[in-house]
């Protein structure tokens, strides 16, 4: 029996298309469209900047050292292509060419100018450049009245921290750096594995006798109905299994994506995950009424509105229901999974993994009990 049902498992050509090649083929189409719109070596690309001194004190003179530091062609991330002006006039003149920042240092203060048509990249990083500055600076002050020798381990400090600051995330934030397009490529996996609830409807096919003449000859089998149950889900488990690591394979290997630093826990995600969806492929199949194909189309519909809520077409509506309705994203099932996917990946945020983690399980294991308990035990007057 376990051979009869793979065979039907493999020979299902909706499942192959729906839960192999369609999420392979959106991949590909994803990585095309913008697979180096944001590479994260390149996240923020130098900026032309002007830099225009006024006077000769060690307020200038810092300040210039950390810019450029932050212009050198040796830093880890290289924020700003430097010009100097001999005076603000000149500067403004320079910002009007093609510059997009002027920055005006004098003994006690730093302005900045933007031009017109100013990035918001530009913006954001000229504004936190001269902020971290000035407040930093009364440090390498103190230490230049107090300790002169240590004025220079001071100022590499304040240098270190800018290029951090704005270039480069904390390492005790996440794992990998961060792209937001792989965000589309993670639930795009999500949405593969949640097509596996297609199985569990299908498991009650095979079992329910009201459904299909198969599990109908099925029931009145000398078979034990638990051997049936079992023999019908790891049928569909073990090739659900398969087709979720020839997709991890080509998002690692083709499409270079981070799957984490921790096998282990891919491994506890994925089989999870698979379980999970089987589990709410089940609850459907029984909840729902009609033959096999309509049981699947409602699932589907279930399956791809919550695919949509988790953030696969717009990845920002996940934010939006954080932050005015944030129950939405806890029982939204694909949501749950897609952060426990992220998380892993991404984040290095293991109290978070393994909290969605417990919510999946929880929640699969509660579905396959409710599955297991109706299909031993559902009685036929007659068949």
């Amino acid at each position: 029996m376990f051979i009869y049902y793979i065979k039907k498992v493999i020979r299902a050509k909706s499942f192959l298309f729906w839960n192999l090649a369609f999420p392979l083929i959106l991949m590909t189409c994803m990585h095309f469209a913008f697979g180096n719109i944001y590479n994260i070596e390149n996240n923020i690309s130098p900026m032309n900047a002007v830099l225009v001194s006024v006077g000769e004190g060690n307020y200038q003179e810092s300040f210039e050292t950390v810019m450029t530091e932050l212009s050198s062609d040796d830093a880890d991330r290289k924020l700003f292509e430097l010009s100097y002006a001999d005076s603000i006039d000149s500067g403004r003149a320079m910002l009007e060419q093609d510059a997009e920042v002027l920055f005006v240092v004098t003994d006690d203060d730093i302005s900045v100018t933007l031009a017109k048509k100013h990035s918001s990249t530009a913006g954001a990083v000229a504004r936190g450049v001269t902020n971290s500055f000035r407040q930093r600076y009364a440090l390498m002050a103190d230490a230049f009245e107090s300790d002169p020798a240590s004025a220079a381990s001071v100022l590499q400090m304040i240098t270190e921290e800018a290029e951090q600051s704005f270039a480069k995330p904390a390492d005790n934030v996440f794992s990998e750096e961060p792209n937001p397009y792989t965000w589309y490529f993670y639930s795009t996996f999500v949405m593969a594995i949640f097509f596996d609830s297609m199985s569990g409807v299908n498991i009650v096919g095979d079992l329910k006798a009201d459904v299909t003449r198969e599990a109908m000859r099925f029931s009145v089998s000398p078979s034990k109905k638990s051997r049936m149950i079992i023999l019908a889900f790891t049928a569909r488990l073990i090739p659900c299994l398969l087709i979720a690591a020839v997709q991890l394979a080509v998002m690692k290997l083709v499409f270079g994506l981070s799957l984490g630093t921790d096998p282990v826990k891919l491994i506890i995600f994925v089989v999870s995950a698979v379980i999970f969806s089987i589990g709410f492929g089940v609850m459907c199949g029984l909840l729902f009424k009609g033959n096999v194909e309509s049981r699947a189309n409602k699932a589907t519909a279930i399956v791809m509105t919550s695919v949509f809520l988790s953030g696969e077409m717009i990845m920002q509506i996940p934010g939006l229901f954080e932050k005015y309705c944030p129950i939405i994203n806890d029982i939204n099932p694909a949501t749950v999974i897609n952060m426990a996917f992220y998380k892993m990946a991404v984040c290095g945020n293991d109290a978070g993994f393994y909290l969605n983690i417990i919510k999946i399980i929880g929640l699969a294991v509660l579905f396959l009990v409710i599955g297991v308990i109706i299909l031993r035990r559902e009685k036929y007057a007659s068949l």
